[in-house]
């Protein structure tokens, strides 16, 4: 009996530690690719999510339509910005506004510009793999599985002055970047420096905003309305991606910006030759 006990008890342990290196974003090595310039890749799971903003989180924008998407392809996104160090190795020169160091994220660059650093790093490796991500995959892996206003919590404040719990230790935006310290030196920092969400993917809120792979009109004549406006917002729609527009479609937070275009759901956009200072990438390799 004491060696069945023993024995049970090792099972157990081995299983549980099985279940939990098994979940999406806990690091086992089958989890991330590391291509040859380095940059690592997490492991995003296929799934089904809602996508958008419910009526009732606060800063919603009105076309945050709340909608079912499916994904379904696993696929690989980069578990961080694309930084300036990476741009180095592949593009020359360095486009940055804030030339910092090669752990910076790379910024000011282009929606064609990305997508000639990403043709480049696939004739690198002989390969079509990598891509921006769709808007929907990139809300889907910002999310992490979460369905507040950002991947740790809901929205509480939209101030510069005071922390937002959700994104005090996750994300560098105002308060963080400018206002914790040192005072009003507002600027993009380090990638990897803030904790990740559930999946293991760093700065999906803050630091810079991200092109994403699909276009948009912005105006609605008949409503009145500016803004995003595509035709994927559709209830159990499947790997959506918008084709129609003249301009692209950007995700996350920069790291000037308040809570409330930080969060998860919020959508902008910019001409594909627009260039901010608070404006990067980040990379998907299809599985």
């Amino acid at each position: 009996m004491k060696y069945f006990s023993k024995f049970r008890c090792s099972y157990l342990l081995i299983m549980g530690l099985t279940l939990f290196f098994s979940q999406p974003g806990i690091g086992s090595a089958q989890d991330i690719y590391t291509n040859k310039l380095g940059m690592r890749f997490v492991l995003v799971p296929a799934g089904s999510f809602i996508m958008g903003s419910p009526e009732t989180e606060q800063g919603r924008a009105w076309n945050e339509t709340q909608h079912k998407v499916i994904i379904s392809k696993d696929f690989y996104l980069g578990e961080t910005e694309v930084t300036q160090g990476q741009w180095k190795k592949l593009a020359s020169p360095n486009p940055s506004s804030f030339k910092l160091g090669d752990t910076y994220p790379v910024d000011s660059i282009s929606w064609n510009e990305a997508m000639q650093f990403i043709s480049f790093l696939n004739k690198l490796e002989g390969t079509n793999r990598y891509r921006l991500p769709t808007e929907a995959e990139w809300e889907y892996a910002c999310r992490a599985g979460s369905t507040t206003a950002f991947a740790k919590g809901p929205v509480t404040t939209f101030s510069c002055n005071e922390p937002e719990p959700a994104l005090v230790d996750t994300a560098w935006y105002c308060y963080t970047s400018g206002l914790q310290g040192p005072a009003r030196d507002f600027k993009p920092h380090p990638v990897k420096t803030r904790k990740p969400n559930r999946w293991g993917l760093y700065d999906m809120h803050g630091n810079v905003q991200e092109w994403v792979l699909d276009a948009c009109r912005w105006r609605n004549i008949w409503k009145a309305k500016v803004g995003v406006i595509t035709d994927t917002y559709t209830d159990n729609i499947v790997d959506p991606l918008e084709k129609k527009g003249a301009h692209r479609i950007i995700r996350g937070g920069g790291w000037y910006q308040t809570a409330k275009y930080q969060r998860s759901a919020y959508r902008s956009y910019y001409k594909p030759i627009a260039k901010r200072n608070s404006l990067g990438l980040r990379i998907v390799r299809m599985k």
